[in-house]
């Protein structure tokens, strides 16, 4: 994976919020260069410059910690570096245990009615979903299961920028989660095929997609409009790691 893990530094060292603070007018480039990196992590530029073109395969834990400190990673990003260094191999669920597992999920989001619930895999298809859980993606509740997919709707369907306040938010988090749900197999061809598609049909989801966002949902407040009305509501995530699943629960905010 040190292909991945050189993707991922380059183009976190290009984040603009990392730009030093300077009068020089010369200056054309984003974020910082790699021998700023290097210095600043104690490292050589000609070995931090082999490790953004991926002939550097294991860097060490604290080489790891100080490009995490300079290139200031949330604590998610700073486990996905470590992941790239050493992936884990993908376990695929089999399919008498995801057949089983179908029931269970229907039933647990059909326990917490009348809050809104659904479950989504690796790509952000739901899974399971309670009726009100649908009904907060206006069109999910007439399309054909397969075709009901999150970060497809929040990038490409226009009417989730009206159904959703903070589409933005909502938006660059489904693609941060998006990599973060896929890190121990980004090489995976429904993953690539699922990227392709998106980068094809939203130049904003390329763009996010191109910064190696990498963040697990998890708890946040948000507004959303139904009815007519903009009411705010919070969700909260439960992952299911093994199983490669994560249910979403909508609450009354606070």
């Amino acid at each position: 994976m040190s292909r991945e893990l050189g993707d991922f530094l380059r183009a976190r060292r290009t984040d603009p919020a990392l730009s030093p603070v300077t009068t020089d007018a010369r200056r054309r480039i984003t974020g910082l260069r790699r021998e700023e990196v290097a210095s600043a992590a104690g490292i050589s530029a000609d070995y931090y410059t082999r490790l953004e073109q991926g002939r550097e395969h294991h860097p060490s834990d604290a080489v790891l910690d100080a490009l995490a400190r300079v290139l200031r990673l949330t604590p998610d990003a700073r486990s996905h570096v470590a992941r790239l260094r050493e992936p884990r191999p993908t376990i695929e669920a089999e399919p008498a245990a995801t057949d089983a597992l179908g029931p269970r999920l229907a039933a647990l989001v059909a326990a917490v009615r009348p809050n809104p619930a659904y479950v989504l895999d690796r790509l952000s298809t739901m899974v399971a979903a309670n009726p009100e859980g649908l009904q907060l993606f206006d069109g999910f509740a007439d399309a054909a299961p397969a075709e009901r997919n999150t970060c497809r709707y929040l990038l490409l369907d226009p009417r989730a920028r009206l159904v959703f306040a903070e589409w933005e938010d909502l938006a660059r988090g489904a693609v941060a989660q998006l990599r973060a749900a896929n890190a121990d197999d980004l090489r995976s061809p429904a993953l690539a095929d699922f990227v392709a598609e998106l980068s094809e049909a939203s130049d904003q989801f390329a763009l996010w997609w191109g910064e190696h966002l990498v963040e697990r949902r998890r708890a946040s407040t948000t507004h959303v409009r139904s009815d007519g009305k903009l009411q705010a509501r919070r969700y909260e995530v439960l992952h299911l790691p093994e199983d490669g699943l994560r249910m979403t629960l909508w609450l009354p905010a606070a």
